[in-house]
């Protein structure tokens, strides 16, 4: 048995072990753990973990890419700047959190997405699901994710529009230049609407 005032440790971290803030059943708010890594680090880290995707995107649909994704994370990093110069808050730019939120914006566009929709998801992702709910950690849901359905219900055709690589306009299969499969309704969906398969 463990008494209330004794310190618990578990795992290993870099710099020493994560301690458990208290053996007691409390209700409070997070964090619960206490380690010595920092959201900086763990952002960073997710950043290293998100560029094969990334240059692999940049790769595959060309400068048109890199230009969404360079605005989206402006946005987020921008918007998160000037949202709590506003209100007077330290600004928390620097811990690299709405740079990963423009980022996962971005890799959820369309490459063909006009650079002023990954911006408006930016916005929206910062302001209204992050900050108004008391900033990272404090958010009811993925910031990013949020963006995402956001900008599917705004702007729909835009969002569900996507290029042909840039590599597929060399090749062609089946009459589609750059597609090796084609996907459409399920034979009963299309028993049901017209009446042949």
């Amino acid at each position: 048995i463990v008494q209330a005032d004794e310190t618990k440790y578990y795992g290993q971290s870099e710099k020493g072990r994560c301690q458990v803030v208290s053996d007691m059943y409390h209700v409070s708010a997070s964090p619960h753990v206490r380690c010595d890594v920092t959201t900086r680090k763990i952002m960073r880290d997710v950043v290293i973990a998100l560029l094969p995707a990334t240059l692999f995107g940049i790769g595959f649909f060309g400068v048109r890419a890199l230009i969404v994704i360079l605005s989206t994370c402006a946005a987020a990093v921008l918007a998160e700047y000037i949202y709590q110069r506003a209100m007077k808050k330290p600004v928390t730019t620097g811990d690299f959190s709405a740079l990963v939120t423009g980022l996962l914006i971005a890799l959820n566009l369309p490459a063909t997405a006009p650079i002023w929709l990954g911006m408006i998801g930016s916005v929206f992702a910062i302001i209204i699901v992050k900050q108004l709910y008391g900033g990272l950690g404090q958010n009811f849901m993925n910031p990013a994710l949020a963006a995402r359905c956001f900008l599917l219900i705004s702007f729909t055709s835009r969002m569900t529009t996507f290029a042909i690589d840039k590599v597929g306009k060399v090749t062609a299969m089946n009459g589609y230049a750059g597609v090796d499969g084609v996907s459409s309704a399920t034979p009963l969906a299309v028993l049901k609407s017209t009446g042949d398969v």
